[in-house]
């Protein structure tokens, strides 16, 4: 009986010092920050996220000077795939990500945790040469149809066809990056293409014509994005984590004051995507409810219907516990620390307002 009762204690005593000691663990001198994206021609820029908006105005950077932490951007071109590689490498500690990499990367054993929402409500469009004779999606059926597989633009494709009463094997898929699909619609090497806000470039410079857009038909069939950190580097550095998600909602709070719209776009605009292009794009969208940080029950729902969605697609194979997953505690302090709590409400698994 004393045996047992010292080795609890011990073991109790071990852990706690394990829990301080995590905590305790001295500063990164640098963190690295990913984008599951890049800018045309590479460029170190991205466009439609409240991440890029940091950025460019340094509110992470601001939030870590006291503590002499620099922060080090990283683009790429592989988009949520070659992120998830980096995370599994220990080359990131924080991404912005869309919901499926992020969802195939957790099933596949990667220990991230999501801290805050980036980007909402994310449509995708179908877009076909200028020329086509397509008006629909029934009539590309069996056609030639570029895809980029693995990003969330891939199960967002496959809800939507789903929702339409198509499955994948109904087209000719093609596995094409943004920029190879853009130049394979221009020269009419594809039929058709699944893309996001690229779709309205095509469009204006006269290579294409959207003939659907999935936010227009149903909410539940827009793409999600947020930003997210690794499981240990969490657990050892909970304080960097605050200022990190601290820098995020100031960005995302700056961008919903109406007088800097221009602004964002113009920020944004330096992926080399036109200001014009970026204003048809948010016509009518509200930069309140889709570059919200707040982790509400439409985010979780979302999220659980791609872990459901993914599973019955055989995108994954392992199960996710999204309520562990998710850590809410980080964007509900800084949202009621820095005084934002009544300009981002919380909407209902139907993206309906909860009244509060």
């Amino acid at each position: 009986m004393k045996h047992t009762l010292l080795t609890s204690l011990l073991v109790a005593l071990l852990g706690s010092n394990l829990s301080v000691a995590l905590a305790d663990a001295p500063n990164p001198q640098v963190i690295h920050f990913g984008m599951a994206t890049v800018g045309k021609g590479g460029v170190p820029y991205s466009v439609d996220n409240t991440s890029e908006l940091a950025h460019q105005l340094h509110t992470i950077e601001d939030e870590l000077k006291a503590d002499n932490i620099q922060v080090e951007w990283h683009y790429f071109k592989g988009a949520g795939p070659a992120v998830n590689e980096a995370l599994a490498n220990q080359q990131l500690d924080f991404s912005m990500q869309g919901d499926l990499p992020a969802t195939i990367g957790k099933a596949g054993g990667l220990d991230t945790r999501l801290l805050a929402t980036d980007r909402l409500l994310n449509s995708t469009y179908l877009v076909v040469p200028v020329d086509s004779p397509a008006k629909a999606l029934k009539d590309l059926k069996g056609k030639r149809v570029a895809l980029f597989k693995g990003t969330n633009l891939h199960l967002a494709t496959l809800r939507t066809l789903g929702h339409e009463g198509f499955n994948e094997r109904d087209f000719r898929f093609l596995n094409m990056d943004t920029a190879t699909a853009s130049a394979a619609l221009a020269s009419k090497d594809i039929d058709a293409g699944w893309y996001g806000p690229e779709a309205f470039e095509l469009q204006n410079r006269g290579l294409g014509r959207i003939i659907y857009d999935s936010a227009q038909v149903n909410d539940n069939l827009t793409r999600q994005a947020h930003v997210l950190v690794r499981g240990e580097f969490e657990r050892e550095h909970p304080h960097v984590v605050q200022k990190v998600v601290n820098g995020l909602v100031k960005a995302a709070a700056w961008a919903a004051d109406p007088n800097n719209r221009e602004s964002a776009l113009a920020m944004w605009a330096k992926s080399g995507t036109s200001i014009e292009t970026l204003r048809e794009i948010h016509t009518g969208k509200s930069f309140v409810r889709n570059y919200s940080p707040r982790i509400d029950p439409f985010f979780i729902a979302r999220y659980r219907a791609t872990v459901t969605e993914a599973k019955a697609l055989r995108l994954i194979r392992g199960d996710i516990d999204v309520d562990q997953w998710i850590e809410p505690k980080y964007v509900d302090t800084a949202i009621e620390q820095l005084g934002f709590q009544a300009l981002w409400p919380s909407y209902d698994a139907n993206n309906q307002p909860i009244p509060k």
